[in-house]
């Protein structure tokens, strides 16, 4: 019985070896074939072609101040006190229209000072002149020597040297008197006023200034290097794109009652960059002359603008989803594998970006699809249509 018992058992035991061991087979053998179909799975990406793209060059500009592009400050030619200001921030004037008064009550006490002044020289020059007369007709009856009309006549002479310049100081005052009212030396908006009613002032103080906006703004911008060169040749026409309600800062209370909501273009040129484009440099300063014959533009800071190239030109080009970064992008290789490759970038636009390094026809992958692959992972690239 005990010999049948341990029979019972080895038999048991060798079946259970067994099934262990045919396990141990079967999950190796699993285990072999899922890693053999995750190495041919192929994943399924999307992607898009390198080719001749029509691309009209752009650069977005954040926030930046317009300016206008001429301005002058209309000054007191006379001492005295700001009297009377005709105008006020953000109202426009024409030339020769009249901006302020200032107050002077010594030219009027010194044009009257003038006045007695010219009235006694006249009399005395008339009375030298009378003395001359009479003397002249005694020396042509040899009643008294020429030595004496001499005197006579320098004495008139004086009178009358006199009498002019009493006359000019007088036509110099009342000079001073006209410019006392001040009138517009340019048509245009009155920006800011320097010195109210009130102030006293000196000949020379500038009282307001005066921005002509109707034809042409200033727009300076801090750009990177591949913004400014996107541009590039700087002389080719350029459009200004921008909503005018994008205004965070006005420089004075807005005389502009139409409403805009749509975008709206300035014709632009480009003026100063610095440093100079032929210099090396991560950044660069760029000051955009804008055309604004209609008015439209205001003086103050806007956001959201787009500078964009009218003529398009045809390049190479790819999606800029397409793009992993600066110089770098994902292909798939002639046997389905994901490779990365090196590229030079061009002009751009809103949606694709010339490269180099790249044949017509290759396929690029959409950046973003490759987060979490490795190069050399199979794919397949689903081509999507511009």
């Amino acid at each position: 019985m005990q010999k049948v018992i341990i029979s019972l058992c080895a038999v048991a035991l060798a079946v259970v070896t067994l099934f262990i061991g045919y396990g141990i087979y079967v999950n190796m053998l699993s285990s072999s074939h899922i890693e053999t179909m995750m190495q041919n799975r192929a994943v399924r990406l999307s992607g898009s072609t390198v080719a001749w793209r029509q691309i009209r060059p752009e650069i977005r500009i954040a926030y930046a101040g317009m300016r206008a592009a001429g301005q002058t400050d209309a000054i007191t030619e006379v001492d005295g006190t700001v009297e009377m200001m005709f105008v006020k921030p953000g109202q426009k004037v024409k030339r020769g229209e009249k901006l302020f008064q200032i107050s002077n009550d010594e030219i009027e006490l010194s044009i009257a000072r003038a006045n007695t002044d010219i009235a006694k020289a006249n009399v005395a020059y008339k009375n030298a002149a009378s003395k001359v007369e009479k003397l002249r007709w005694l020396v042509s009856r040899d009643s008294i020597s020429k030595g004496e009309l001499e005197n006579a006549e320098a004495g008139m002479e004086a009178a009358k040297a006199e009498l002019d310049a009493f006359r000019i100081v007088k036509s110099q005052l009342e000079r001073q008197m006209r410019l006392q009212v001040v009138t517009a030396p340019i048509s245009g908006v009155v920006m800011l006023i320097y010195k109210p009613v009130g102030n006293f002032v000196s000949q020379g103080t500038p009282i307001l200034m005066i921005s002509d906006i109707k034809e042409r703004l200033i727009l300076t911008t801090m750009l990177e290097d591949k913004q400014v060169k996107n541009l590039v040749p700087l002389d080719e026409k350029l459009t200004l794109h921008m909503d005018l309600l994008n205004m965070t800062e006005n420089a004075f209370e807005s005389q502009v009652t139409a409403s805009f909501n749509e975008e709206t273009s300035f014709d632009i040129r480009i003026t100063a960059i610095s440093p100079p484009i032929e210099l090396d440099a991560p950044r660069r300063t760029v000051t955009l002359e804008v055309g604004n014959e209609g008015g439209l533009m205001e003086f103050g800071i806007y956001t959201d603008m787009i500078v964009r190239k009218e003529d398009p030109v045809r390049v190479l080009a790819i999606p800029l989803n397409t793009l992993a970064d600066r110089n770098r992008v994902y292909v798939e290789s002639k046997d389905g594998r994901l490779g990365m490759r090196e590229v030079e970038t061009g002009v751009y636009d809103d949606r694709f970006i010339e490269v180099r390094g790249l044949p017509e026809g290759k396929i690029v992958i959409v950046a973003a699809d490759v987060a979490g692959l490795n190069e050399n992972d199979r794919i397949e690239v689903s081509v999507e249509e511009d």
